[in-house]
């Protein structure tokens, strides 16, 4: 029963929902119709005539008028007060010449190496050198300095706090 009464309150919900997306829907539409109301005229169609007619009708349209047109006036009738722009200032120099900022190319015989090549015999090998991560490698750590180095970093109190906080934050409890 209660799985109906849901069901019956999500019914009433989406209904009323649609019903006022349906009125939202009249209302701009009425208002899109006293904004802009329909024309009667016929649609516009293509032209009939061919291109030059075409190329001088826009050839006409693209001339400046003859007469002057009519000052631009406010709703009030008064003329729009007419303002010129300040010419805008540049610090660019457009007088400089432009210049390449590629190097030209010099002629070279591509038969010549650039550099001389180097004989396989008198590169370095990587087994002469020795590796700086090998662990085993490393001479052993004299225990009796690491004791002096641990005694004095506990005097110092500002190593003994970031011990504590490093224990802490190395050894959590939860």
């Amino acid at each position: 029963m209660a799985e109906l009464k849901a069901l019956l309150w999500i019914l009433i919900g989406l209904g009323v929902f649609i019903w006022r997306m349906v009125q939202k829907a009249r209302a701009t539409t009425a208002r899109e119709q006293r904004e802009r109301p329909r024309t009667t005229g016929k649609p516009a169609s293509l032209p009939a005539g061919s291109f030059d007619e075409l190329l001088k009708q826009f050839q006409a349209s693209a001339r400046p008028p003859a007469a002057p047109a009519p000052a631009a006036t406010t709703m009030a009738g008064r003329p729009l007060p007419m303002e010129a722009a300040p010419r805008s200032r540049s610090l660019e120099q457009t007088t400089a010449p432009a210049r390449s900022l590629e190097k030209p190319a010099s002629p070279h015989s591509l038969e010549v190496p650039q550099r001389e090549a180097r004989r396989a015999a008198t590169l370095p090998r990587a087994a002469s050198q020795p590796n700086p991560d090998d662990y085993w490698s490393r001479p052993p750590v004299n225990t009796q300095d690491t004791r002096q180095t641990l005694s004095e970093m506990l005097k110092n109190p500002a190593s003994v706090r970031a011990a504590f906080v490093l224990g802490e934050i190395l050894q959590r409890r939860f």
